[in-house]
């Protein structure tokens, strides 16, 4: 099948990820891998290795479809984890943040 040059902006974060696909599959060049990436999303032929995709995996409630009740939800979430009590315990000398050392012991 014949191919068309286009021009593709990314951002470098982008970039350097094709870059590091490209050579980790061994593949001759980023285009060849652009290609087989979009390929493989236009056609729906199964996950290609390293790619990554929450869709699917979040259920929306039928009654806040627009997510209006969000807010409310995950401060209610953060008011109360901030009521659990927290378990708190003293380490020992040895890993105390001031590094005193034990009585008797002298360095160098």
């Amino acid at each position: 099948m014949p191919k068309t040059g286009v021009s593709v902006t990314l951002r470098d974060d982008n970039l350097l990820w094709l870059k590091s696909r490209t050579l980790a599959a061994k593949k001759r060049s980023l285009s060849e891998t652009l290609d087989e990436i979009v390929t493989a999303a236009r056609v729906g032929g199964g996950h290609t290795a390293g790619v990554r995709s929450v869709s699917g995996t979040i259920d929306i409630a039928d009654d806040d479809p627009g997510l209006e009740k969000a807010d409310d939800y995950i401060r209610g979430i953060v008011r109360s984890s901030l009521t659990l009590p927290v378990l708190v315990r003293e380490g020992s000398d040895r890993n105390h943040p001031s590094g005193r050392q034990k009585k008797g012991r002298r360095r160098g």
